[in-house]
């Protein structure tokens, strides 16, 4: 198998995962080839993302990751922060605006505020943050008035959990922020992941503890490009494979189990 991976160099937010990632491609017995993203636009990795598709992984950030099963003839999957059968998990209200809204609420309707704003289509254009008043509009003066944004209550959490989930089956869940103590109700996971019927075979699901106790749905993250908060390398690599063999059409190699 070769992997084509993304090249991070030190101060990157993706350099220390890179390496770690592709340290265990490498002790999975894969090839590693690092590429930039001139590369994919280039061309330069078409050959083997239309004819030895069986052989090749693509492994980067989310935009490049797109890209890249768009270069290979495929769709490239819709974003999945919130899927309809987990409505109930969220505990908190959810809706779509533009960030044209966004900055009418903060000029001329202060009273729908605070609210936490993200990217509804673009994941990794802003970082979500929570928008308050004008101040917190200054970092994202460069977004269009047009951008879907999904906007949400503010919750005040007391810890936030990754559960990352292969084959409908919780792998690993690791802290990510706040109390390490705090532990999300795994039965509340457990019916969640069993709710998720469209669920892809590998993903992230992101979970906090509320200040009353309740855990919630943070958000659903696609398992091609997640983050890794603490998963061993070997189940973390077989996840991101998976996924990516489930996009290009390929059947299930089965790995990430006997890790």
């Amino acid at each position: 198998m070769k992997v084509y991976s993304l090249r991070a160099e030190p101060g990157d937010p993706r350099y220390l995962q890179a390496t770690q990632g592709n340290y265990a491609f490498w002790q999975r017995g894969y090839e590693i080839v690092p590429f930039v993203r001139d590369d994919l636009q280039a061309g330069r990795l078409d050959a083997d993302l239309t004819t030895a598709i069986e052989s090749t992984l693509v492994w980067g950030s989310v935009a490049v990751v797109r890209e890249a099963v768009e270069r290979a003839g495929r769709m490239p999957p819709p974003n999945i922060d919130f899927p309809p059968e987990l409505s109930a998990y969220v505990g908190r209200e959810i809706r779509e605006a533009t960030m044209a809204d966004v900055r009418r609420w903060v000029n001329a309707e202060a009273k729908t505020l605070p609210v936490h704003v993200k990217p509804r289509d673009r994941q990794k254009l802003f970082a979500g943050k929570v928008v308050s008043a004008f101040r917190d509009l200054i970092p994202l003066s460069g977004v269009d008035d047009d951008e879907p944004v999904v906007v949400q209550e503010v919750l005040k959490f007391r810890s936030e959990w990754r559960a990352y989930v292969l084959r409908r089956r919780a792998l690993n869940v690791s802290h990510y922020k706040g109390d390490g103590i705090v532990f999300p109700d795994a039965a509340v996971i457990s019916r969640a992941i069993s709710d998720f019927a469209s669920s892809p075979i590998g993903y992230g699901m992101d979970w906090a503890v509320t200040q009353d106790g309740r855990t919630v749905l943070v958000e659903v993250n696609d398992g091609f490009a997640l983050g890794n908060y603490g998963m061993s390398g070997n189940q973390y690599t077989a996840l991101v494979e998976c996924r990516w063999r489930e996009m290009m059409g390929l059947e299930d190699n089965g790995v990430g189990f006997e890790f």
